[in-house]
């Protein structure tokens, strides 16, 4: 598995999961549709935000995110999920994964406008597919179990001849 990169985002929920995430990002977050994202900054790190539910979040951010949240004394969980991993590919090999993977109605994964995420399955392998900026270029960060990254990579590589390469996101 050269050049992979694995990186923990964070999940917050709850009572107030909406009223956190108004605070530390701003209103523009009730705009969100379920499996919309915005990008944004907190604290003056970057930041993704995509909302999965009405209250529950999915944040990328490099920095201690549980602290941050727990200054806000509300009723809500944060937490990295220790079991999830997320890697990040170029946009481009959209096409191998879509080769690969089934999402279910009302998801498409052709197209996958930006700031969306696509739940999916990739050879009995559930994943989330998630097209917004990292860094200055487009990309997908792709959501699923650790003990499943290396071989969901190993597929990717096998459709598409090795010809994807991964990229290092949040360095």
């Amino acid at each position: 598995m050269n050049e992979l990169t694995v990186f923990q985002p964070w999940d917050m929920a709850g009572a107030d999961g909406l009223v956190a995430a108004r605070v530390l990002f701003g209103d523009s977050v009730d705009h969100l549709a379920p499996f919309q994202s915005m990008e944004t900054t907190l604290d003056g790190l970057p930041c993704a935000v995509l909302r999965l539910c009405d209250r529950n979040f999915r944040v990328t951010y490099p920095g201690p995110f549980d602290q941050r949240v727990a200054a806000l004394n509300l009723n809500l969980w944060v937490k990295p999920l220790d079991w999830l991993g997320a890697i990040a590919l170029p946009v481009e090999s959209l096409t191998a994964i879509a080769a690969l993977a089934t999402a279910r109605a009302p998801h498409r994964l052709a197209p996958l406008p930006l700031h969306r995420a696509v739940p999916a399955q990739v050879a009995q392998i559930a994943v989330l597919i998630w097209h917004h900026p990292l860094g200055s270029r487009s990309a997908l960060e792709l959501h699923l179990a650790r003990p499943q990254i290396e071989t969901f990579w190993t597929l990717i590589q096998s459709s598409n001849h090795g010809s994807v390469s991964l990229t290092t996101a949040l360095t």
